[in-house]
């Protein structure tokens, strides 16, 4: 097992997928290419993520006839879609914890539907979104020693 970490969660991986970071989304690919999940976090400004934001964010699938089951994964809650289309079977997830809304697709060619989904979800339920107080405490010690080391260097 692996871990993958961001600023804003982390989970593990099976020695079988790997993972990359690019701009703001994490790609999860397992080693023969069938399956892939993408995880992407947007912060809201002024609150917490609650369920009509992860309504407005799925609008397009709600507005589509789906209907989003209620899931959780660690600390963070909210809803999953299943379908399929031209591009292949789809399981999306949009989920919210704290001031996070957490987005998270998988997909995977029509004839390998399936094939993957324990795996999947095995690896959804490894996600630990780390605290916000964290974070904040993370970024309070960070301008700390930025503040220390420039009244160091004026000291000098």
């Amino acid at each position: 097992m692996s871990m993958v970490q961001t600023e804003w969660w982390c989970l593990e991986l099976p020695d079988e997928w790997s993972a990359e970071m690019e701009d703001d989304c994490v790609t999860i690919s397992d080693c023969d290419g069938v399956s892939e999940i993408d995880i992407t976090v947007v912060r809201k400004e002024g609150g917490d993520v609650d369920e009509s934001d992860l309504k407005q964010f799925a609008e397009d699938l709600i507005a589509d006839g789906l209907q989003g089951e209620a899931v959780s994964a660690g600390m963070a809650s909210g809803l999953l879609f299943a379908y399929d289309d031209d591009d292949g079977a789809w399981r999306e997830w949009y989920l919210g914890c704290h001031s996070l809304l957490i987005y998270i697709t998988y997909n995977t060619e029509a004839e390998h539907k399936g094939l993957d989904d324990a795996m999947v979800d095995d690896i959804i339920s490894t996600l630990v979104v780390l605290e916000e107080s964290d974070l904040d405490s993370d970024l309070d010690s960070d301008l700390e020693s930025d503040l220390e080391s420039d009244e160091n260097s004026d000291d000098e």
